[in-house]
């Protein structure tokens, strides 16, 4: 079995990206955008059914092919095994509060001295 999977990396300025191209190329990924990859046709295992096993396996891969800093952030998007959506999680990493937060006025009248 084959899935198609989106990869999105951040590293830093010292990650290992030489390791992690080098595993996207073999996988014959396409770049999608700065830090995006995707690989049409994964290969799966074919004792994976579940999500989870599913995640795993593409973690010990990369674990055995790049070296992962504790800053370093890959987030992987693919399409579920047990549903028919979208299922996304970081395989190394997690969430950072998002550089365009604070962006959005969420009250148009906070700027204006009004007695309302």
């Amino acid at each position: 079995m084959k899935k198609t999977i989106f990869i999105s990396y951040d590293f830093g300025m010292k990650g290992d990206y030489e390791g992690l191209f080098k595993w996207l190329d073999e996988n014959n990924a396409e770049e999608r955008g700065y830090g995006i990859g995707i690989i049409k046709e994964y290969p799966c295992k074919p004792t994976i059914k579940t999500d989870i096993d599913f995640i795993k396996s593409v973690r010990n891969e990369l674990k055995d092919k790049i070296k992962v800093g504790s800053n370093d952030r890959i987030y992987m998007i693919w399409n579920s095994f047990e549903v028919n959506k979208l299922k996304a999680g970081f395989l190394f990493g997690k969430s950072k509060q998002s550089p365009w937060t604070g962006y959005a006025q969420n009250n148009l009248f906070d700027h204006l001295d009004l007695d309302i």
